[in-house]
């Protein structure tokens, strides 16, 4: 989350979430929303449901009366009414944000169905993620069965990337 709100505040002309419409999944605390929604954008910050009440407390404390738009906090869990809770006809994002979601836990294929339904053509995800295990190139690799990906930053040190994403045959050069 550190790698991403970084990422978004030295790079806020490149990335300008002014006005944009913003979903951040597995939010945890809610950094990467708090710093996407103080940059100007709607944020829908998401996780599941016995973390939402910390979610809202930290993002409420961290923008009230500080941002253009209030972020609000909506349950998500992968995979799971998807088109019930986030319709495909009137749900449009500029950008899916996820930091740190890919890890050793039995829903990634759940995870994958949840960034194919949140993914417009001009949806950009922004993704930062920490390589644990195998498991995670495994991911990387599904990953981009349906997505063009491109490695914007890299930590060594950390064993952190940080990607951006397009869907397949959508990413400008």
């Amino acid at each position: 989350a550190l790698v991403l709100s970084y990422y978004l505040e030295t790079h806020s002309k490149q990335c300008n979430l002014v006005d944009k419409n913003v979903i951040e999944i597995g939010a945890g605390t809610g950094l990467v929303s708090i710093v996407a929604s103080l940059l100007g954008a709607f944020v829908t910050a998401t996780d599941l449901p016995e973390l939402l009440g910390n979610l809202q407390y930290n993002i409420l404390q961290n923008t009230k009366q500080k941002c253009k738009h209030q972020p609000c906090v909506k349950e998500l869990s992968w995979g799971i009414d998807l088109e019930k809770n986030f319709p495909r006809s009137s749900c449009h994002f500029d950008y899916i944000m996820a930091a740190d979601v890919v890890y050793h836990h039995p829903f990634l294929d759940e995870l994958l169905l949840t960034f194919d339904h949140l993914c417009k053509n001009d949806t950009v995800i922004l993704w930062a993620m920490k390589f644990r295990l195998e498991n995670e190139n495994r991911f990387v690799d599904r990953f981009q069965t349906l997505f063009d990906l491109e490695m914007i930053s890299n930590f060594p040190s950390l064993n952190i990337a940080l990607y951006k994403a397009m869907r397949k045959g959508r990413m400008r050069p």
